[in-house]
């Protein structure tokens, strides 16, 4: 399942602001519009021989994205000309492509044989305008930083820490690597801060860096524009956190679940030194994922919030501005996600493997975070948590699943807020309102006939586009049906 990204370019918003949501099997996309509630379009058997290995929307919302099971294609299908560009031998996904921010440019690596290929590729149509071919070992991901000046590639594990580091248009800048003395497990996670000052690397070691372009000031007057960005640029190691399993530092406020008499959880301040549990104290946290494994920026770039794999259950957060660690919060269980507020910079949102619908939440300014818990019909399943629209008065998160969901709301001091009636009408969906005959989201989709859209035309698939037919008339049918091939 899968909503658009968010477009920076100069698409016009007409077409930017469609409100999509995509739906795919192993075989079958459907493409469902949510203003009107009703099915937009269809693809069908576009991998041919092999499944889908991952779906997603392109540059705009008429864009979509199928990459076949193992590496064998990619195919970027228009949903307003029905017609696909393929590019042969991708790299996994979804870390091997991105889009630029700034003007839709498409990033992708390829592995045509035993070395690994950066293209670049111009939106809309998709006509290749760089080809490098990378000094890397084995390249796990690529992306462009938010400001669109830059490209982060970096290698696989096996190779140590490497991190190259490229103009927009695919040129080398520069080799990021640890020093020799140094334990070297290579790289794990990479992310942009969002303000694109910071580069962060996390590799299998524990540790997070940060390489800063430390701007200085230039007179710009007789400089070209990309002499101003490479001179501005150095990217070089500002600071290192490290995971350590026993923390013991002045500046960091450590915080431990805690869980009442009555069953009601929230948190502690503990003592320094704290250790954090082991991951073997998790009979169900999977094995051999050390490092770090959760990295993420808040909306303006002044908190970094990490997870180390061998200590699941504590979430380290750092003010890489000021150089100094902010918190770290010990949990009973190991942490499932992370997701920070779009509004309200300080703001954090935790949600842990744990059966009991419950978030966690962090804010700066708050005394101690909270833990709120939602009222949801057993069993529970998997859920899943997000940040809703909010404003100065609430802040609204929602929990859920396929089959139940519950929203809940909080106020900026982290007072919760109930949902309340009014006149007998509706305000909101509590969790005492989601059962109630009416109010329940239903997750089904649509029925509709296989060769119907919306409109009553042909829906998209190479059923109807490409005359295909379920006899097979040949081993490699696939090559004369492709649209145009790269």
């Amino acid at each position: 399942m899968s909503t658009p990204r968010r477009v920076e370019d100069g698409t016009s918003q007409e077409t930017a602001n469609k409100d999509r949501l995509i739906l795919a099997d192993e075989d079958r996309i459907l493409v469902y519009d949510m203003e009107k509630s009703q099915m937009y379009a269809e693809i069908s058997g576009a991998t041919c021989l092999t499944k889908l290995a991952h779906v997603d929307f392109g540059r705009i919302p008429d864009e979509v994205t199928v990459f076949s099971d193992f590496g064998f294609k990619l195919q970027i299908w228009s949903l307003a000309t029905k017609r696909a560009v393929e590019v042969k031998d991708p790299k996994s996904a979804p870390a091997c492509y991105s889009y630029r921010p700034t003007t839709g440019h498409l990033a992708l690596l390829t592995r045509p044989a035993a070395r690994d290929i950066l293209m670049v590729m111009a939106p809309s149509n998709y006509e290749v305008l760089t080809t490098v071919e990378l000094t890397t070992v084995d390249a796990c991901g690529v992306k462009y930083s938010p400001d669109g000046n830059w490209l982060v590639v970096w290698d696989a594990a096996s190779a140590g820490c490497r991190v190259l580091l490229l103009t927009a248009d695919g040129h080398l800048f520069k080799t990021y690597c640890l020093p020799q003395d140094e334990l070297d497990l290579g790289v794990r996670c990479v992310e942009w801060s969002p303000d694109g000052d910071y580069l962060a690397i996390g590799d299998y070691e524990g540790r997070v860096v940060l390489l800063g372009k430390n701007n200085v000031r230039l007179d710009r007057s007789n400089c070209r524009f990309t002499d101003v960005i490479l001179m501005n640029a150095q990217f070089m190691p500002s600071l290192t956190f490290v995971h350590h399993p026993t923390i013991d530092d002045p500046h960091e406020t450590v915080w431990q679940e805690d869980r009442g008499p009555s069953g009601t959880r929230g948190y502690a301040q503990a003592r320094q030194p704290t250790l954090s549990p082991a991951v073997d104290s998790f009979p169900n946290a999977k094995e051999g994922s050390s490092g770090i494994t959760i990295m993420d920026f808040n909306v303006d770039g002044s908190l970094l919030a990490s997870r180390d794999g061998t200590t699941p259950s504590t979430l380290r957060i750092y003010a890489p501005r000021s150089g100094q660690p902010l918190a770290a919060l010990i949990h009973h269980a190991p942490i499932k996600s992370i997701q920070w507020h779009p509004r309200f910079a300080d703001l954090l949102l935790i949600q842990c493997a744990i059966p009991e619908p419950i978030v966690y939440v962090w804010r700066a300014q708050w005394d101690a975070p909270k833990a709120f818990s939602l009222s949801f019909r057993a069993p529970f399943g998997q859920l899943k948590s997000a940040w809703l629209s909010s404003d100065d008065k609430s802040i609204n998160y929602m929990l859920g699943n396929t089959e139940q969901y519950a929203i809940g709301r909080f106020a900026p001091d982290g007072e919760e807020v109930p949902w309340q009636r009014n006149g007998g009408r509706l305000h909101g969906l509590g969790p005492e309102d989601m059962f109630d005959e009416g109010n329940s989201l239903d997750l089904s989709p649509d029925q509709m006939p296989e060769d119907a859209t919306s409109n009553g035309t042909p829906a998209l698939g190479l059923s109807t586009q490409l005359g295909y037919t379920s006899a097979v008339e040949d081993t490699f049918h696939f090559r004369r049906q492709s649209q145009a091939v790269i």
